[in-house]
Parts: structure tokens; C-alpha cells; sequence
């Protein structure tokens, strides 16, 4: 039975442990986002450098696919500085070949190489999702200029 609860043990250890992203030299929490402001790292729960606001603009059912949501996301940069690249997260199965303006990995999202965001200003970008709601995104990292 002690056998048992040292293994259960080292495995929740290794599954917390792994939980964990790197931001600098900070290993940020899920949920949180990894802000590197002109090469300082920083992790924080809130992101208020920039805001995600999604918008959908159409719905339909794929018979027995059920139903679809078109999604319109608008990234605005609130700093004062130049974002050069944002990755941003998501817990939802995307299709990558159903997303425009941004670039799928796994369950991250990240804009091309030509896109930075000028103070004030904002990106736009779209996706398909399965189902009647827009997808859960949050920003993971964020890289700002000097």
C-alpha cells in the first residue's frame, strides 16, 4: 500500500510540475499569461496589455456534424509600446485549416511573422468552431518592444 502511494505521489508531482509554462526564467501557472515587457518576464493572471473580444457572426448545423460558429476576434494593444508577437491559448479542438490570420499548434494560436500591433491599435483575426459558443482564448505569452 506505501508502494502505491509514493507512485501516486510522484506522479501528481510530475503532472504539476509539467503543468507549468516557461516565461523567462518564471514557470507561469496555467491560465496565467507571460508578459516580457523590453526583455523583463513577468506572469500575471490578468492580461491588461491587450483585450480579446470575440464576436460571432454566423451559426449553422452540419447535419449530423451538428451545430457550427463563425468567430471574428479582435486582439487591442492598451500599451503604450509596439506588441511584436502575441501567442494566444485555447482549450478548444480547432481545425487549422478553419482559421484565417493566425497560425494553429496544438492549442495555441500564434499571428504571422509580418502582423505587430501598434499602440492602440488592433489585429483582427477569425476561426470556425464545432458547437454554438466562441472558443475559451486567453493570452498565454506577450512580447513587447522597446
Amino acid at each position: 500500500m506505501k508502494f502505491l502511494l509514493v507512485i501516486l505521489f510522484a506522479l501528481i508531482a510530475i503532472s504539476v510540475s509539467s503543468a507549468h509554462y516557461q516565461c523567462g526564467r518564471y514557470a507561469c501557472l496555467p491560465g496565467h499569461s507571460c508578459i516580457c515587457d523590453n526583455g523583463i518576464f513577468r506572469c500575471v493572471y490578468v492580461c491588461e496589455e491587450l483585450t480579446i473580444t470575440q464576436t460571432i457572426t454566423d451559426r449553422w448545423v452540419d447535419g449530423a456534424e451538428g451545430p457550427s460558429v463563425k468567430v471574428s476576434v479582435n486582439v487591442l494593444n492598451h500599451t503604450y509600446r509596439t506588441v511584436k508577437d502575441i501567442l494566444i491559448a485555447t482549450d478548444a479542438n480547432l481545425n487549422a485549416g478553419q482559421i484565417w490570420g493566425a497560425h494553429l499548434n496544438g492549442f495555441l494560436l500564434d499571428f504571422p511573422d509580418y502582423v505587430s500591433i501598434a499602440p492602440g491599435m488592433n489585429h483582427t483575426w477569425g476561426y470556425i468552431n464545432k458547437g454554438n459558443n466562441a472558443a475559451h482564448l486567453w493570452v498565454q505569452k506577450v512580447y513587447i518592444s522597446a
